[in-house]
């Protein structure tokens, strides 16, 4: 079995007790074992705890972490860590708000609309896709999930899918088939072929895939007693009328009748025992989509309409991957095929696909200087936020900053999720992060305490630190500010606007050794072309000032004075008074805060030091993080000031000894010089 990724963490007994209370919230029990909830640290992240109750499959533990560890896809629940103990295998994940699709058809009567149905079915089709022809880099494996049934379905707070349970996953080496004597799986959703001839192919996972259609369609389990629920569709099918009757009453409105009749017949294909004849997942992912498309579409049938999906499906081969979607468009333009080809884990939209996603455009959010801003939904009920560029002189920088972006996976990075280059348009698609900036709430009345404001703060330097580090090639945001930190309804905050980004080292050229950037392979790629990587270098700087005012602007909440004007301000308080207190937000001023204040607004001056002989004391990134977390669990254990102190220090030196200190490179390539129009370094 392969390793799994970096990004997994491995947890202890201990902590898991901790991150669980003890265990205190059971969420769901099965034939494995228990799912509790649990708050991963400080910053109240949720997640859920795994249980399992077999202790002796170890092996087969292992093979699960390592195949969800190799997952990133959005219709795909997130593998945060795992643990294995001496009485215990633990998974832990993303929390999903909404539980599971079993529960939400079979055990409750909330509503779902026959277009939510199918933006859920279209999500478990897209990361069963994805799956199915990763490619991974050995032997050209691919993955078979193994147990696809409503249970396994997850639904986020927009009913968007997420596909969990990945305890029968296999990875299918160098074909797309494999036998087994063990036969595993939910006797409901299992493979006749699998069950009979122990045969492992993507198409048992089809075959599985069929039968949650047939449920999303009749809200009924497609095998109860001695009903089944196919027999009866193949009944009615044969006599040509009945339909109406076995699917769900709340959504068989005539209106609907035509998609209802071609989603049986999509899953009728899926089911099917001949299982060369079943479709391919990424087929049937397209065929959904176009359903969804034609919702109330043409009196004929739909899917015949489209000689598009004709002769794609009449091929029996696999499409391309989504990132080439409308590549035709971009022939002859060498500029647009060279962006196609640094974009990365993103979508192509064309505009007629825009035009869908928006309904016309039917939502604006906004209107700035260079683009049109618009609320939109994804076919498996994704919301996104639709950024139309206005001038083309502005096309450069903006694509600069969305290839960088596809580039980075990170919880407090804003997700690229797509693009539209067609003719002179350019739009950049993005996850919608409800709550809007830091700017917005600050300026606003809504109640923001202390602790909100040091997750805040803590979260967009690990953020900025993780930028900074050799994992993503050392890349400078160069646009940090209250109004390019956005914050979801958990305050969970997302930086985005990276049109100003520049990376200075790709991965590939660091060893895998490099846990950070050492200054000799910093100075050897600075000797080979400085000209070219000393804007990084400026926004590397610039990003640590900028936080500095980020930080005062969170203590002070301030939304009328000048950036600027605010460090001084700052910089006289601490002068005048020794203290920052007359700048401090009068409603988080309690006496037992007024340390982490005092401390807070300290860190925030070194920050934005802007005297050139002195511009050495400013901390890094990961300096500023770990101070922050310092400063946060102090505040909460009540240390006193002397201890504080003592743990900064201690905390400092660790992170010094591993980083080199970048501002002693930037004094070596730019002298005092002032660096960046945000950043106004004196020489005296």
């Amino acid at each position: 079995m392969g390793s799994t990724s970096p990004n997994v963490k491995i947890f202890t007994e201990d902590e898991i007790q901790t991150i669980t209370s003890n265990y205190s919230t059971l969420i769901g029990r099965g034939g494995f074992g228990e799912v509790y909830r649990g708050v991963l640290d400080a910053d109240y992240d949720l997640v859920a705890v795994k249980r399992y109750i077999c202790l002796d499959l170890r092996e087969e533990f292992m093979e699960e972490v390592t195949i969800h560890s190799m997952m990133s896809h959005k219709n795909v629940v997130k593998l945060i860590g795992y643990c294995i103990g001496e009485s215990t295998l633990m998974l832990v994940t993303e929390y999903i708000s909404n539980g599971n699709l079993d529960d939400i058809l079979h055990k409750s009567s909330i509503s779902i609309p026959l277009d939510i149905r199918l933006g859920i079915a279209i999500g478990c089709a897209e990361a069963l896709s994805y799956m199915h022809s990763m490619h991974l880099p050995s032997d050209d494996n691919l993955i078979y999930h193994g147990d696809i049934k409503p249970a396994n379905i997850l639904l986020d707070g927009n009913l968007t899918t997420k596909v969990s349970d990945f305890g029968l996953s296999r990875l299918l080496f160098s074909g797309d088939t494999q036998f087994t004597t063990s036969l595993k799986g939910s006797m409901g959703y299992m493979d006749p072929i699998y069950f009979h001839e122990g045969r492992l192919t993507p198409k048992s996972d089809v075959y599985s895939f069929g039968i949650v259609l047939f449920e999303l369609i009749t809200r009924k389990r497609v095998k109860h007693g001695d009903n089944n629920l196919i027999r009866t569709f193949n009944k009615a099918c044969a006599k040509g009328k009945g339909f109406k009757e076995l699917f769900d009453a709340a959504i068989a409105d005539e209106s609907n009748m035509k998609v209802l009749k071609e989603i049986r017949k999509l899953a009728a294909e899926c089911v099917t025992l001949d299982i060369r004849a079943r479709p391919q997942m990424n087929d049937v992912a397209k065929r959904l989509q176009l359903l969804k498309k034609n919702l109330k579409g043409s009196p004929q049938s739909i899917l015949a309409t489209h000689t598009s999906w004709q002769s794609t499906s009449k091929q029996g081969t696999r499409s391309m991957p989504s990132l080439k979607k409308g590549f035709s468009f971009f022939k002859g333009n060498a500029s647009n095929s060279k962006i196609l080809s640094e974009l990365r884990n993103v979508r192509i939209f064309t505009n007629e696909e825009i035009n869908e996603v928006t309904q016309n455009y039917s939502y604006p959010l906004g209107t700035g200087a260079s683009a049109e801003v618009y609320k939109g939904t994804l076919e498996d009920n994704t919301l996104v936020v639709v950024n139309k560029f206005l001038h083309e002189d502005s096309k450069e920088v903006l694509v600069n900053g969305g290839m960088i972006l596809s580039q980075i996976v990170h919880k407090n990075v804003i997700r690229l999720l797509g693009c539209c280059l067609e003719d002179k348009t350019l739009i950049f698609i993005y996850e919608y992060i409800p709550k809007g900036s830091l700017f917005d709430i600050l300026a606003s009345q809504e109640e923001l305490p202390l602790d909100l404001r040091m997750r805040i703060a803590i979260k967009t330097a690990e953020a900025l630190e993780y930028l900074h580090s050799s994992a993503t090639g050392i890349i400078g945001h160069g646009r940090v500010a209250t109004s390019t930190i956005l914050l979801d309804d958990n305050f969970i905050p997302k930086l985005t606007d990276f049109s100003r980004a520049c990376k200075l080292i790709k991965k590939s050229e660091a060893t895998a050794s490099d846990s950070v950037i050492s200054s000799s392979l910093l100075e050897e790629v600075l000797c080979n072309d400085a000209s070219c990587y000393g804007s990084v270098l400026m926004n590397l700087e610039s990003d640590v000032y900028n936080f500095g005012g980020v930080l005062m602007t969170l203590i002070s909440r301030d939304k009328n004075t000048d950036h600027g004007d605010l460090i001084v301000k700052f910089s006289k308080a601490y002068e005048t008074d020794k203290s920052g207190k007359a700048m401090f937000d009068h409603d988080i001023t309690a006496e037992e805060d007024a340390t982490l204040l005092e401390e807070m607004g300290r860190l925030a001056l070194q920050c934005t030091i802007w005297k050139g002989d002195e511009m050495v004391k400013r901390p890094t990134m990961k300096e500023v993080a770990a101070h922050l977390r310092v400063l946060r669990r102090s505040w909460k254990e009540g240390t006193s000031d002397a201890d504080t102190t003592q743990v900064n220090e201690t905390d400092s030196r660790s992170v010094m000894s591993a980083e080199p200190r970048i501002p002693n490179l930037m004094r070596h390539l730019f002298g005092y010089r002032r660096i960046s129009t945000s950043d106004p370094i004196k020489t005296s």
